[in-house]
């Protein structure tokens, strides 16, 4: 009872992925599993519960690919982009559960198949391109339509890259290869522009995430602005904010004691908190070199003492911090280092119904958008 047997449909859910996918990663053998004599597939829990944690541990180097076809299609291009390190694949054939999927995990790219009359499979992408959390999304449609046909349906939108629908292998995996270097491509990579501060190894996917989150820029709310007051009070701070690190700018979904919505990122103490686990502190800014010389130290608001900790997505990116500012040097005792850790998580929890909330009425209107008339359909 410890470790119980469940099935595939539960070990979906606590994965946050279709049962599909669930199933694709079994038949891959990424979930050990087994059949029963009525030929149903079983698992355990430890075993589900074990992949989740190397997942969320593991740092996101590669783009996420989200590939739907023919079932029996699909494992010919699973296998197809598996030889590329760039890429971390789902796959499903069922228009429902690939919608409710791309809902979730918000892939980077997109393969499909698309022939003229998919209606379904135009409706699925015209939702892509229209949601605002998968504006980072691109897609490769494997065609013999033509690029303007196809641009025709979907709209002027210039995600889409079209190959013919019996391509090569090899001209699959330059073509998902181009997309995804294009994309890396935007990001600074000569020495005038590259930032001056450090960043982790997969900078790009957590820039993704704080994308994704769907948090910048918008209006202060009052659950994250008791966050802060609250963090402020319990560790006697006259400062205290929730940030959100986007490529070059530092934001504050929330403040307390400070003017001003942001920052440029290469000020920003919450660089180092990204960094780690746990509780960054600085005791007195101007006696660190990394810190002396910061506008927030030499001028307003005079920042000493700093103390913060990463607040993450479900996918354990980190998106920003919940940081604690003085104007006095000072340490902090093991009791504030757990109060911050908790109110952290708080924060990070918030968020993260924030996501979920959107994952699910994604959901909802896939599911209504399932059961209504196609009207692309003649």
């Amino acid at each position: 009872m410890d470790d119980p047997i469940i099935t595939t449909q539960a070990a979906a859910r606590l994965l946050g992925v279709s049962v599909r996918t669930a199933q694709t990663w079994i038949e891959q053998n990424a979930i050990e599993s087994w059949k029963t004599p009525g030929g149903h597939r079983r698992v355990r829990r430890s075993v589900v519960l074990e992949l989740m944690s190397r997942v969320s541990a593991a740092p996101r180097m590669s783009a996420l690919v989200f590939v739907h076809a023919a079932q029996d299609r699909l494992e010919h291009y699973c296998d197809v982009l598996a030889e590329l390190p760039e890429c971390c694949v789902l796959a499903d054939s069922d228009i429902f559960s690939t919608l409710l999927s791309i809902g979730n995990t918000l892939p980077g790219l997109i393969l499909t198949e698309l022939a003229r009359t998919d209606w379904d499979r135009f409706a699925m992408l015209r939702r892509v391109t229209r949601e605002p959390g998968l504006g980072h999304t691109q897609i490769v449609a494997l065609s013999e339509l033509s690029a303007s046909q196809i641009a025709q349906e979907l709209g002027s939108d210039t995600r889409v890259s079209r190959l013919p629908v019996n391509c090569g292998a090899e001209d699959l995996r330059a073509a998902v290869r181009a997309v995804l270097a294009d994309e890396a491509a935007q990001q600074p990579d000569n020495d005038e522009d590259a930032p001056a501060f450090r960043t982790a190894p997969n900078e790009m996917e957590r820039i993704k995430a704080v994308t994704r989150s769907g948090l910048l820029d918008t209006a202060h709310e009052e659950a994250f602005d008791r966050i802060v007051r609250l963090a402020g009070h319990t560790l006697h701070t006259p400062i205290a904010l929730i940030t959100l690190l986007a490529h070059n700018r530092q934001w504050f979904k929330a403040r307390w004691g400070i003017e001003g919505l942001e920052t440029p990122r290469l000020w920003a103490f919450c660089n180092h908190t990204i960094l780690q686990k746990g509780v960054f502190v600085v005791e007195d800014a101007t006696e660190d070199p990394r810190f002396r010389d910061n506008p927030y130290v030499v001028g307003e608001p005079h920042v000493r003492f700093y103390a913060g900790v990463p607040i993450t997505d479900y996918q354990g990116f980190p998106l920003g911090s919940l940081c604690v500012i003085d104007r006095v040097p000072r340490d902090i005792d093991e009791d504030s280092r757990q109060a911050l850790t908790t109110l952290g998580e708080l924060a990070s929890d918030k968020i993260n119904l924030r996501i979920r909330d959107r994952q699910l009425k994604w959901a909802e209107a896939a599911s209504r958008s399932r059961d209504e008339p196609n009207d692309g359909q003649k």
